[in-house]
């Protein structure tokens, strides 16, 4: 049995379909002191208030009262490799008065969310929270570097002290040991 066919008031299929080509991200608030009015979103640095706007109101039918726009530059640093100091990309954020208060669901707990993931993505988290980790070594110590070599680097910072006390005269070496009488000074 075929479909009865649908009549349209106006002409269909010769109109291009432009798919976006940017990511906006919805940015939870990181105070419990933000207002339900305001949302902070993440955007690409060519997209201005007036595409914002529009995007909210035709993606998602949100009328917004205001927007406001920062972009942020992130830090220079030195490319470890090339060595030459360069500066990231910045980054946009736009915060949008909404005509209608939006709350945030609070966050799931660990259960909660196991029934959600499976094992792939259990692994995938975990991992990402290892690359998290290794990031902050790489920051903090310059290079990256995994949990055995910063105990490693401990270690030899305890032993570059110890030596530097033992060649400056301010300890005296022990092995704590007793040794055979015939070792010892006449």
């Amino acid at each position: 049995m075929a479909a009865a066919a649908v009549s349209k008031p106006f002409k269909t299929g010769l109109k291009n379909v432009y798919l976006p080509d940017h990511v906006i991200t919805f940015c939870r608030p990181t105070r419990q002191s933000t207002l339900p009015q305001f949302a902070t979103f993440k955007v690409p640095l060519h997209f201005n208030k007036l595409d914002m706007r529009d995007y909210l109101l035709n993606a998602y039918s949100v009328a917004s009262l205001g927007v406001r726009s920062a972009v942020m530059r992130k830090p220079i640093h030195r490319n470890p490799v090339t060595r030459r100091v360069q500066r990231p990309p910045a980054i946009k954020y736009m915060t949008v008065e909404l005509a209608k208060p939006f709350v945030w669901p609070k966050e799931p707990t660990k259960e909660e969310r196991k029934q959600w993931h499976d094992v792939q993505t259990e692994k995938r988290v975990e991992l990402q929270g290892q690359q998290d980790k290794a990031m902050e070594n790489y920051q903090k110590y310059g290079k990256l570097v995994n949990d055995a070599e910063v105990k490693k680097t401990a270690n030899r910072t305890l032993l570059a002290k110890q030596a530097k006390d033992l060649l400056s005269g301010t300890a005296k070496w022990d092995n704590r040991r007793d040794l055979d009488p015939k070792w010892t000074e006449k």
